[in-house]
């Protein structure tokens, strides 16, 4: 069985927090990385490998012009979360490398006149060298529509999306429940409550 069909069958059953210490602690320890933004599903995700190992790296991707309340926020939610290996990466070249598939990122980047936006592209294959396992949380444009799991092959990387199925009133649900500030420039839409239930990972649906 090929690694990614034996990963596939033992994450099955899994909720996000659950295939996430899997991936981190049992099946790539020491070679996994994270790649995020500042908008809320990306926050989710970091609480969440924070809680498992806060030293995971983690690639907060950036490119174009970077708002002081951007800067803030990135600073805050490190502080908040107790992340100890963090880097700020605006990509390399735009490579394939040596394993012919482009890693990248999109994401929707501010300009430095107005409050205008434009779509950059983060490449990523010289960053990502160093791990087999690469987390992608940067949730800006809509994933792919040939990629249907929430762990997928690209190039040499195990490429995983553990909120691959979430939903928004998921994402702002975790947010509150676990005490976590939304970005300044965000609006989120019908903040839901926080759940009786305490902050238990698995009620949310993913």
């Amino acid at each position: 069985m090929s690694l990614l069909r034996e990963v596939r069958t033992d994450i099955s059953h899994l909720p996000a927090p659950k295939l996430l210490r899997y991936l981190l602690k049992d099946v790539f320890a020491g070679k996994s990385v994270v790649t995020a933004s500042l908008r809320a599903p990306s926050i989710v995700v970091l609480k969440m490998i924070a809680d498992i190992d806060p030293d995971t790296p983690v690639l907060f991707c950036q490119r174009g012009h970077v708002y002081e309340e951007s800067q803030a926020y990135r600073e805050k939610i490190v502080d908040i979360l107790g992340l100890t290996n963090v880097t700020i990466t605006a990509g390399g070249a735009s490579s394939t490398g040596s394993c012919g598939f482009f890693q990248h990122e999109q994401m929707w980047v501010g300009t430095s006149v107005g409050d205008g936006r434009v779509r950059e592209t983060v490449h990523l294959a010289e960053a990502l060298l160093p791990y087999d396992c690469w987390i992608s949380a940067v949730y800006h444009s809509p994933k792919p529509e040939n990629i249907t799991h929430r762990v997928d092959i690209c190039g040499d990387k195990l490429r995983v999306d553990v909120l691959r199925h979430r939903s928004a009133n998921d994402i702002r649900r975790f947010m509150l429940d676990h005490g976590l500030p939304f970005h300044p420039r965000a609006e989120p839409r019908k903040i839901a409550k926080p759940t009786t239930q305490g902050a238990v990972a698995d009620i949310y649906h993913f």
